[in-house]
């Protein structure tokens, strides 16, 4: 097994544990606001009841945005990553021709100085 199926485990592991708590915070405030909200009692439970039928389809939206939103950002770092890439390349590539270039100037023991250079 490789380091970096380990390590997309671990990152797994921890989008979740954040998630549950982004969710356990929600359904927690949600609550307390509607606890010390000026209703009365039967229409605190109605919202409570109307929330909690809709807790379950709230969550499925946040999660599928949720990896929407992580699919995104990990397509633009491999893009990201990609350019990079090539950029890179084409320098090492534009060096080795420099470095050849020069390599040769000095085998055939000739000069780039111009006429009206100082040697």
């Amino acid at each position: 097994m490789s380091k970096y199926a380990n390590d997309e485990r671990s990152s797994d592991s921890g989008f979740a544990a954040w998630f549950l708590g982004l969710l356990l915070g929600a359904a927690g405030g949600v609550t307390v606001a509607l606890l010390v909200a000026p209703k009365s009692g039967s229409e605190v439970r109605g919202v409570i009841k109307e929330t909690a039928n809709h807790l379950p389809e709230k969550a499925s939206e946040l999660v599928d945005d949720s990896i929407d939103l992580y699919a995104s950002a990990l397509n633009y770092c491999q893009v990201l990553i990609e350019d990079q890439t090539l950029r890179l390349k084409r320098a090492v590539a534009a060096g080795k021709l420099a470095a050849a270039k020069k390599r040769e100037e000095l085998e055939m023991g000739g000069s780039t100085v111009l006429p009206f250079q100082h040697r």
